[in-house]
């Protein structure tokens, strides 16, 4: 995978560190939750004063990555509580695509992503499916994922858990967020075509690994937990997210960025 740099946005202002490169995780009944989290939000006038800071951290999920040129949902949160607020709320966004649990922990070291933490309102953590390629590639030509899979998830869930522990460090204050993922893999109407039902399995139990990894990661450190599967395929996990997903069957549309973002909203309306 190429190497990226990290993008920062500050008030919707987007500077682009080099060039977004993707893999991550990909999920019409789901229109129903669509509709629920899409309802309109008035908007208030501007007001003087600092708005919330959201920081973030993670793949090319986060990133905006997967081609749809829709921006991501982390602005579309922070655009939410300036919506609600009237105070500009402001970004800087870390999540680089093709990057794994264990880049986020390196990325913690850094003197920027430090400074940022140290005056964020809100961090948000989205990381875990890229550490799964190779085993997901094992599974998918019917090697068991019982045994591969379980040794992934004690390193994301040591990372996640670690991250977090940097992250309360630094700034004891902040709410720190750690989303699930709908999909570890392609998802929706692309996964049917393209997968068998060797790889749908492991595409499956990739997802089941990843999500109980960042679950456990979340309950340990006391961060909240929030579920994007719940969000693109209900309660029961079970709707068709064909409608929410990009042309790669691996990455949001913009709604569906925008359904990652209310789902975050309806927990921390203020960042």
């Amino acid at each position: 995978m190429e190497e990226i740099a990290p993008r920062v946005r500050v008030a919707g202002a987007l500077a682009l560190v080099g060039a977004l490169t993707l893999t991550a995780c990909g999920s019409s009944d789901s229109a129903t939750s669509a509709s629920v989290l899409l309802t309109p939000i008035p908007t208030v006038a501007h007001k003087a004063g600092k708005g919330a800071s959201v920081v973030a951290f993670g793949d090319s999920v986060p990133a905006g990555g997967g081609g749809c040129e829709c921006g991501d949902f982390v602005q579309d949160y922070a655009d939410l509580i300036t919506d609600r607020t009237g105070k500009t709320s402001t970004v800087d966004n870390f999540a680089v695509g093709g990057t794994t649990s264990s880049d986020v922990v390196d990325l913690l070291a850094t003197t920027q992503a430090q400074a940022a933490i140290k005056s964020a309102t809100i961090v948000l953590i989205m990381t875990g499916a890229n550490d799964y390629d190779d085993a997901f590639d094992e599974a998918s030509i019917g090697i068991d994922p019982s045994q591969v899979y379980p040794a992934v998830a004690t390193v994301v869930q040591d990372n996640v858990t670690n991250a977090i522990g940097k992250i309360k460090k630094l700034n004891s204050k902040a709410h720190v967020v750690v989303l699930d993922y709908w999909a570890a893999e392609e998802d929706g109407a692309v996964a049917r075509s393209e997968y068998d039902s060797t790889t749908m399995a492991a595409s499956i139990s990739c997802t089941d690994s990843v999500n109980n990894a960042l679950s456990l990661a979340a309950k340990a450190s006391s961060a909240k937990y929030i579920s994007t599967l719940t969000a693109f395929k209900g309660p029961s996990g079970t709707n068709d997210d064909t409608n929410l997903l990009g042309a790669d069957g691996d990455h949001p549309d913009a709604t569906g960025h925008q359904v990652i973002a209310r789902a975050i909203y309806a927990v921390y309306p203020k960042g």
